[in-house]
């Protein structure tokens, strides 16, 4: 959708013009999802509302309501990804609702915010994208977002104060594992709890050392089971991953933090991962 229709200048015009536009995502409104429970009522509520109109409904719909919030009409997603189709629904609802323009009620911003965390913690904004549009979805490239704690950031120097050229150390698995989960590119399966690692490792070199300041170089690599829904298909993202940290060893502070792959593959194509810090 976001890569047809909700691309579509007509389309974009018509929603900000005339509705409130609302996404949800299923697993925050199943049973034990974490969508409050009013929301969770009330979404059931437009669902059986569409079915006992005889109109199309499911967990992959567009659903237009009316101002009271009442069910009005609905397209499955296979339908609406055509704009032609949207767009004739959108402007049918205007019609026949008799909705007056005006202007968008919330004003458009980034949907990927950066979150809010601890003081002086170190914040990942990792971007995932597949290469060659096989295995994967390749229309627009992917983000999320991997915190580390003050506490982390000296587990991940080797709980090291002084350094010197040639020092090197293991990063723990656990802390590996944290950002290494997130190593996969656009599926429909986004929980990572459900990701299994084969083999997974980073390593860190010292290569410089300037005043307070030190540069260590990271390598390592990833073999991790990762579903593209959210049954098990045997699938499975792997590379190989290359970078750096500059940290302050006395305060054991991260300062600036790249990597990259330096190959990866899954589903039978390929894709790649760059991580940044945000201060």
């Amino acid at each position: 959708m976001r890569a047809g229709p909700l691309s579509n200048k007509k389309v974009i015009d018509l929603l900000n013009g005339h509705f409130v536009p609302v996404y949800t995502v299923n697993e925050d409104y199943a049973r034990l999802g974490t969508a409050p429970r009013e929301e969770k009522e009330a979404r059931e509520r437009i669902f059986k509302a569409g079915h006992a109109a005889k109109k199309s409904v499911g967990s992959v719909h567009v659903y237009v309501l009316k101002p009271s919030g009442d069910f009005f009409d609905s397209m499955h997603v296979a339908e609406a990804a055509k704009a032609k189709n949207l767009i004739e629904l959108l402007e049918r609802s205007v019609t026949e609702l008799n909705i007056a323009a005006g202007t968008p009620v919330v004003k458009p911003q980034p949907q990927s915010q950066q979150p809010a965390c601890e003081e002086g913690s170190l914040t990942l904004h990792l971007t995932a994208r597949s290469l060659d549009g096989k295995g994967a979805w390749s229309d627009f490239p992917v983000e999320n977002w991997i915190v580390f704690p003050p506490a982390e950031q000296r587990e991940l120097l080797g709980k090291r104060d002084q350094v010197k050229a040639g020092d090197m150390w293991t990063i723990p698995a656990e802390l590996s594992q944290k950002l290494l989960t997130h190593f996969y590119p656009a599926t429909e399966n986004n929980d990572v709890s459900k990701n299994k690692f084969l083999e997974q490792r980073l390593n860190a070199t010292v290569v410089s050392v300037n005043g307070a300041s030190a540069r260590a170089r990271v390598t390592g690599s990833f073999r991790m089971e990762h579903s593209f829904y959210h049954k098990p298909d045997g699938k499975i993202a792997e590379g190989s991953v290359v970078g750096y940290m500059d940290f302050a060893p006395s305060s054991a502070t991260i300062e600036s933090v790249q990597f990259v792959t330096d190959k990866a593959s899954y589903g039978g194509g390929t894709f790649a991962i760059a991580v940044h810090s945000v201060r």
